[in-house]
């Protein structure tokens, strides 16, 4: 299984979670927890839903977002005083804040004519949260709910160390509508079924072991 470590980045996703479209966050934010993660299930404009983890290690963030069938973005950054700026290599975006309680905000996909999602994402406790593993050429992530439930896909390309090299680029118009085909093309499909506690899989014939992400890993 591939180490993960946040020196490869450079730059930049209780039991109740917090579901539906809500308001933006607001200019007051609070110390983040040294050590947290949030996740929402998020409802889109075409009736199908986005389910979104944000872990956070110090002032270090990975976020995740997916549909658990053909779409996923993971996002990095820093959070300062609970205030975060997020970026995909593929110049989707976050912008958040803590308000002590929840993680609220909004995460724009690079996609014409995106239309931002609102969030408020819940605090969760282990082992629930963001959880990754590589096979060969294939990477799987799923956010696993306090109830149990999950939600994924794999990415059947070859993971890499996917890196945003200058945050001032990825933010550029002209990168986006550079990157926004390759995001698309990636060929994408579920995740394979996880077993919860043992975090097993079968993943192109091999049995591996997904890891939980915190915010301190990079892809």
């Amino acid at each position: 299984m591939r180490k993960y470590t946040r020196a490869a980045l450079v730059v930049g996703a209780g039991a109740v979670i917090a579901l539906g479209m809500l308001t933006a966050p607001t200019s007051t934010a609070a110390p983040m927890p040294p050590s947290a993660t949030f996740i929402a299930d998020v409802p889109e404009v075409n009736g199908a839903t986005m389910t979104m983890a944000v872990t956070v290690e110090g002032d270090n963030v990975v976020a995740y977002a997916t549909n658990g069938t053909n779409d996923e973005a993971y996002f990095f950054g820093t959070q300062k005083d609970g205030q975060m700026d997020l970026m995909s290599m593929y110049g989707d975006e976050v912008k958040a804040s803590f308000d002590g309680t929840n993680v609220t905000g909004e995460m724009t996909m690079n996609e014409t004519d995106a239309t931002p999602l609102k969030f408020a994402a819940s605090s969760v406790a282990a082992p629930a949260g963001l959880y990754t593993t590589t096979h060969d050429t294939a990477r799987a992530t799923w956010v696993v709910r306090p109830d149990h439930t999950m939600s994924g896909v794999m990415d059947n390309s070859a993971p890499g160390d996917h890196k945003v090299t200058d945050a001032i680029m990825a933010r550029e118009q002209a990168f986006k509508d550079k990157v926004r085909q390759m995001r698309q093309d990636r060929p994408l499909q579920p995740a394979p079924p996880m077993t919860y506690g043992t975090w097993s899989m079968d993943m192109n014939g091999s049995t591996v072991t997904a890891v939980r992400v915190t915010g301190d890993m990079s892809f």
